[in-house]
């Protein structure tokens, strides 16, 4: 028998030297893509943030401004009740709607909308208001009817109820074994 050898020239050598060159430009191309969107969905975050934060703070100083003429309106008032309710309806900040013992209100932009709620507490009873509602959503939600994720929002969840496991005498075997 006789043996071929296969001779490898310059050709070859240079045929793999361009596919192993053509792959690591792929890899460093995609590398960089992933690179981009990765920065850019880290700037989209940010921003959200701050929209986000921004509310927040709005929220808050809304609340203050709220404080701040409650706290008037108990200084004329000091026993509270619906003089006071009466006297704060007639000093809510601009956007505030009273309705009972509690004011509402919303703070946006259009993008996205904080829906603030708060108690007006009686005298005594520890603070002069309490938050029943802190919801940041986007038109579209609250415009949604059925939507009512965040109702029972705070609320203990209700726990299953026990069962206790079948005894023996429930099952009518009175303890004894069967064998099979």
């Amino acid at each position: 028998m006789s043996r071929k050898k296969i001779a490898v020239g310059p050709g070859a050598s240079s045929l793999i030297l361009i596919a192993v060159v053509l792959a690591l430009s792929m890899l460093t191309m995609l590398t960089m893509l992933s690179a981009r969107s990765d920065e850019a969905l880290a700037l989209r975050s940010l921003q959200t943030r701050q929209e986000v934060y921004g509310l927040f703070a709005a929220g808050e100083k809304s609340l203050a401004a709220l404080d701040a003429e409650l706290a008037a309106c108990l200084a004329e008032h000091p026993e509270g009740g619906e003089a006071c309710l009466a006297a704060l309806a007639e000093r809510l900040p601009a956007g505030m709607t009273l309705r009972g013992d509690e004011v509402s209100w919303s703070e946006g932009d259009g993008e996205r909308t904080l829906e603030c709620a708060v108690r007006i507490l009686a005298p005594g009873e520890g603070g002069r208001t309490a938050w029943t509602r802190h919801l940041l959503g986007t038109p579209e939600i609250w415009e949604d009817e059925g939507f009512d994720d965040f109702e029972d929002f705070g609320e203990p969840e209700e726990e299953p109820e026990e069962t206790e496991p079948e005894t023996e005498e429930e099952n009518g075997t009175d303890g004894e074994e069967t064998g099979t």
